[in-house]
């Protein structure tokens, strides 16, 4: 049995701020050659750990041509569907925290999408977990035990004060999955502990420089039905380089600094890392006294355009 494993697709149609490409077109071809792959690999399921589209409610463009990309590759939970296209709500899929009237939604009741809670394929079972909910636990040790999950798995804090994650070890001690696929956190990660394994292959196509450098790709899980070993098998995506999709300007040597104290700014805010009394503009200039003028600037920039 033969698994094709992702990570967050992020399907939009507008461009990223910093890149210069077509970057509808770019990930559409993205997409496109992963579902090949599924097709040459003769791959039963797609795992996609969240994070399908970008925003709960993309454009009809978006929609008409992923639909059709679907369609023409036969990809769904469908009965005469060749590849099942599995997944969990990530928290981009969701409006307001609710799934209603949402695209991942349509794209479930048009049986394209299957979002998983417990399924099983004879003696292999592949469990969901959507962003916020709670790790479910194994009915039985004894099959093959997949977690689909839409949080982030590291092995440790990757800024100072990161609290929304899961620690690696402790993670596999506690749900002795055989293999975890996860999502969220958008540079990849590959953990092994004697037959465990968790994989995040990190975002398919790369929106912001602080992702220049990462390599899009994909792993064949593939599963001997009848003693339980597997064998992983890593596919590189073919990309362009940094360079040539990207604002060079924007691929300073100071981007990467500054998007890195940019987390660390937005997650003190997730932390209440401030005054509760304050009204919310107050707050934030009181945070921003310790916040050097380049992270300064982007944060007003972003805050411009919400306001317009």
């Amino acid at each position: 049995m033969k698994l094709l494993l992702t990570g967050d697709l992020h399907l939009r149609g507008s461009n990223p701020e910093n890149r210069i490409d077509d970057f509808f077109k770019t990930q559409l071809r993205k997409v496109e050659h992963i579902f090949s792959i599924a097709k040459q690999k003769e791959c039963l399921y797609i795992l996609c750990p969240g994070d399908v589209f970008d925003n709960p409610r993309p454009s009809f463009d978006v929609l008409e041509y992923y639909i059709k990309l679907f369609k023409r590759y036969n990809i769904g939970n469908k009965e005469n569907r060749n590849i099942i296209f599995s997944t969990v709500w990530g928290q981009h899929d969701q409006r307001f925290r609710t799934k209603d009237r949402t695209a991942l939604r349509l794209m479930e009741s048009l049986g394209f999408v299957d979002i998983v809670t417990h399924n099983d394929y004879k003696d292999v079972h592949i469990y969901g977990c959507n962003y916020g909910d709670e790790i479910p636990q194994i009915d039985d040790k004894d099959n093959f035990n997949i977690l689909l999950i839409h949080k982030t798995i590291i092995d440790k804090p990757i800024w100072s004060g990161q609290e929304d994650y899961l620690q690696s070890d402790k993670l596999m001690h506690k749900y002795p999955y055989d293999v975890i696929v996860s999502g969220d956190w958008h540079h990849p990660v590959f953990y092994q502990n004697k037959e465990q394994t968790i994989i995040n292959c990190g975002c398919l196509v790369r929106k912001t420089t602080n992702e220049a450098d990462l390599t899009p790709h994909v792993y064949i899980l593939d599963i001997n039905e009848d003693t339980f070993k597997y064998t992983l098998e890593k596919i590189v995506i073919p990309f362009e380089p940094a360079e040539i999709v990207f604002k060079k300007e924007a691929l300073g040597r100071d981007t990467q600094k500054n998007n890195e104290k940019l987390n660390e700014f937005i997650n003190s805010i997730k932390n209440n890392a401030m005054n509760k009394n304050l009204d919310f503009r107050k707050n934030l200039d009181t945070l921003m006294l310790q916040v050097e003028q380049p992270v300064k600037d982007l944060i007003l920039k972003e805050l411009e355009a919400i306001n317009e």
